[in-house]
């Protein structure tokens, strides 16, 4: 039977499921159509979405520039070690994203993120972390490629954080840098703080 299009009235009847102008609300539905679903949720659970957008970038290491003149041909540890040079560390999208806002207010794109580590803490060492414009004889250099964010590792503290994930957290009770999945760091020990940490033997 053919469906005769209907003239568009407020009078004019619609279908009571679809509401659609062109359907009669007489028209019978078949069980195949009640059974099929009217709307399709894509939207995926909220760990799925925070994941997609939790992104690690490697940076590769840069080492520092060391002047011919600062060396003394009798000390080797001056020259800047050829192992360090090859470590990588990973930044989050949110830490870049940090380290840019801090930049854009200070009106200083050579502003860096300092990390280091210290001796103390409740399980021996400990994360610093400070916001910087002067960069050491003995800093690497993390600069991803294609973003204004800068990291600055001293030599003795990136033999300690090679491989590890630098985030910027957002919770209820703050805001802070992060270092996680550091590969050097004992997984059974640790502070609940992240900042205090403990060697692997």
């Amino acid at each position: 039977m053919m469906i005769r299009p209907l003239t568009k009235s407020l009078k004019s009847p619609v279908c009571a499921l679809c509401s659609h102008p062109l359907h009669q609300a007489r028209r019978p539905l078949s069980l195949a159509a009640l059974a099929r679903p009217t709307t399709t949720n894509t939207t995926p659970p909220p760990n799925l979405r925070l994941a997609a957008f939790k992104r690690n970038l490697q940076v590769q290491a840069q080492p520092p520039a060391i002047d011919a003149k600062d060396l003394d041909p009798e000390f080797d540890d001056d020259e800047p070690d050829p192992t360090l040079a090859q470590s990588v560390i990973h930044l989050t999208d949110q830490a870049i994203n940090q380290i840019t806002r801090a930049q854009d207010k200070a009106k200083n794109d050579n502003l860096a993120l300092r990390v280091s580590v210290e001796s103390g803490g409740c399980h021996g060492y400990q994360y610093k972390m400070e916001v910087t414009a002067d960069r050491q004889s003995d800093d690497y250099l993390f600069h991803p490629p294609n973003f204004k964010a800068r990291v600055l590792i001293d030599s003795s503290s990136l033999a300690l954080l090679s491989g590890s994930t630098i985030d910027y957290a957002t919770e209820l009770i703050g805001s802070s840098f992060r270092i996680t999945d550091n590969p050097h760091a004992n997984d059974k020990g640790g502070c609940g703080c992240g900042v205090s940490w403990e060697l692997k033997e």
